[in-house]
């Protein structure tokens, strides 16, 4: 694919400004009823939130990848709670067109599932020690590249 084609499909997609906001509130919404139906504790937010780098698969095109952590909830969510809390991340993640890929680890008392988009984002919902939540965006444009309206 070329430049033009790369920075064409980035077009496309929401800025990575309005992505952050849709990201931010979809976490804050997953980890409200998260506590509010599984009992769990209030979540513990990370020092430095949000980290970011550009995007592997559109080099040289501006676009930008960032990645997302709620930090996390102390303690491990029980086995017996676990299936109803991933069946409420999907629901969830699924206003933001997030789909369940499966789980990543599955055995007692440490799971982690990852559920993924159109957009190529990845969320991790998971639990062993801690119960945590992340989100990796895939590769959108800056409000700035997309005014611009060029590849950088």
């Amino acid at each position: 694919m070329t430049k033009d084609e790369q920075f064409a499909e980035l077009m496309k997609r929401p800025d990575i400004e309005q992505i952050e906001a849709d990201y931010l509130k979809l976490l804050e919404d997953i980890r409200t009823e998260l506590v509010a139906r599984t009992g769990i504790a209030q979540w513990v937010p990370k020092d430095e939130p949000i980290t970011g780098s550009g995007c592997g698969d559109f080099p040289g095109i501006g676009g930008n990848v960032r990645r997302y952590s709620s930090g996390h909830s102390p303690g491990n969510l029980p086995d017996a709670k676990w299936q109803d809390a991933v069946e409420l991340v999907e629901s969830i993640a699924g206003r933001q067109g997030f789909k369940l890929h499966g789980a990543v680890v599955d055995r007692p008392d440490d799971h982690e599932v990852t559920l993924g988009n159109d957009y190529g984002a990845e969320l991790l919902f998971g639990t062993a020690a801690n119960t945590t939540l992340s989100i990796s965006t895939g590769c959108h444009l800056t409000r700035a590249a997309k005014q611009r309206g060029t590849p950088a």
